[in-house]
């Protein structure tokens, strides 16, 4: 037993007169503590759970540093050290932040035109007042004639005949167009009645019409090559829908005859207003009877 003890306090000697000789002959060298101290500022900023790795291969180095280093022999040690430290100081480096994506410009909004004519329909000789308005445009120009135009604005044109109108505006998201239409209605430059003997609900000519027949003929003949309106009309006896078809196949009637008398049809157009404008009185025999005509308008070429 007291073998033993003599053993162990041979043992703990040597232990401390080891570690007395390394401090006081080289002591630990300043890259061995600095590499610990990297090491503990990384643990320090959560780098072992960052990089859990990573840091533990910089620990081992920094451990492995320290139990190569002897005493007056530190060249291993010291290389060891710097490595950990170097390793320590790069874990977990940032992820580079990818550049912001592009910015991508919205392409220029196409032009937005509005376009009309006021009235619509004119007689010959009158005028219609064109009115637009334009929004993401440079420029605008109306045809026919009318040329460049403000981005707003608004002309009278007075045509002679039918005509559409089209209106183009451009900027830069392109070009647009509108169209707005003046419809004109000829002038009426004669007139002539004929009062057709129809019996109600009919559309059918008497032999004894014939003389009104050669009456719309010559009327028709001073004006060889105007074009004309057959207006049918009816009394107010039945429905307004069936007087409407009615009066539209007295027109026919007349047509027809006329055509026959050698008129070129081209140049009749007819049309049926049924009841809607009376000359006489519908409430007596007379009125209805005037009311049953058929008008023959000359229009104006």
């Amino acid at each position: 037993m007291t073998k033993i003890r003599m053993t162990r306090s041979l043992l703990a000697t040597a232990a401390v007169l080891l570690s007395v000789g390394f401090l006081s002959g080289c002591g630990v060298p300043k890259e061995l503590t600095a590499a610990d101290q990297a090491i503990a500022d990384a643990r320090k900023a959560g780098k072992d759970k960052d990089c859990p790795e990573l840091f533990a291969a910089a620990e081992k180095l920094k451990n492995d540093a320290f139990a190569v280093c002897t005493p007056c022999d530190t060249k291993k040690a010291i290389e060891l050290a710097n490595e950990s430290m170097a390793r320590a100081k790069a874990l977990c480096p940032p992820k580079p932040v990818p550049p912001p994506p592009p910015v991508v410009k919205a392409p220029p909004a196409a032009p937005v035109i509005t376009f009309a004519a006021n009235p619509a329909s004119v007689k010959q000789g009158e005028c219609s007042t064109l009115t637009w308005t334009t929004s993401n445009a440079s420029g605008a120009m109306i045809d026919q004639g009318v040329g460049n135009v403000d981005l707003n604005g608004s002309k009278k044109v007075c045509p002679d005949a039918t005509t559409t109108y089209k209106l183009g505006a451009n900027g830069a998201g392109g070009a647009r167009d509108a169209s707005a239409m003046v419809t004109v209605v000829p002038r009426v430059i004669d007139r002539l009645t004929l009062h057709v003997n129809f019996a109600t609900n009919k559309a059918t000519f008497a032999k004894a019409d014939d003389a009104d027949v050669e009456k719309a003929v010559e009327f028709l003949k001073k004006y060889p090559t105007a074009k004309f309106d057959l207006e049918g009309h009816t009394d107010s006896t039945g429905p307004k829908a069936y007087n409407q078809t009615l009066s539209a196949k007295r027109a026919e009637a007349v047509k027809e005859r006329l055509v026959k008398r050698g008129i070129d049809p081209a140049r009749i157009h007819t049309a049926g207003f049924g009841d809607t404008k009376p000359v006489g009185d519908n409430k007596t025999v007379k009125g209805r009877a005037e009311n049953r005509r058929v008008e023959v308008l000359i229009l104006s070429e």
